[in-house]
């Protein structure tokens, strides 16, 4: 299910920008969606980090094909089984780190999800392991909020760079244009470089 601003936030982003406009047109089929697990959403960003979608959809493959991706399952889990499936040693300790935190109740998704988007990065990058491209991944991916722009997030840099021409991102001119849709327009501009919709 779509995200109840979607067609208002492509309506505003396609009349203020002509070159979302033609991505948008190209891209209509496609939508963002809400995951509907927190934790997953969390475990899929921290895979993700520093690689490409291909490379993390295969090892959340076979992350999955190992155990249930449940807090309980994972810390049951050796640190060498988790390494085989593609992850880091450095990913291994995170996902057993924010597993024991989930269990004793120190991370509480419900409690965070009615805070705004500044005090849930707040809260989340205070976790090991969760930067502020994981808690916006967070954000735009559970929570469907319209306004998270990554900044750091390469494949949308890439992607602006292509679709717009430019050597350099300007980010602060952007999110002024796209302001308050930039989620909509970031999920775009990875639609359009990945040709899939990407979730998380």
């Amino acid at each position: 299910m779509m995200p109840e601003y979607w067609n208002k936030a492509t309506r505003e982003l396609a009349l203020k920008d002509p070159v979302l406009e033609r991505i948008i047109n190209k891209n209509l089929s496609g939508m963002l969606t809400k995951s509907r697990d927190p934790f997953l959403t969390i475990l899929h960003s921290i895979i993700g980090q520093q690689l490409s979608i291909k490379a993390a959809n295969s090892i959340e493959k076979k992350l999955k094909d190992l155990c249930e991706l449940k807090p309980r399952s994972i810390l049951k889990v050796t640190d060498i089984s988790l390494r085989e499936c593609g992850l880091s040693n450095m990913k291994v300790q995170y996902f057993k780190d924010i597993s024991l935190k989930v269990i004793n109740g120190e991370l509480n998704f419900n409690k965070i999800n009615n805070l705004n988007d500044k005090e849930i990065i707040d809260r989340l990058t205070n976790i090991k392991g969760v930067g502020l491209w994981t808690a916006q991944m967070y954000l735009i991916f559970h929570l469907n909020r319209p306004n998270i722009l990554p900044v750091g997030d390469a494949g949308l840099i890439n992607s602006i760079k292509l679709s717009y021409n430019v050597k350099n991102v300007n980010f602060t001119k952007l999110k002024k244009i796209w302001s308050p849709w930039c989620t909509v327009a970031s999920w775009y501009l990875w639609r359009n470089i990945d040709n899939t919709d990407v979730s998380y």
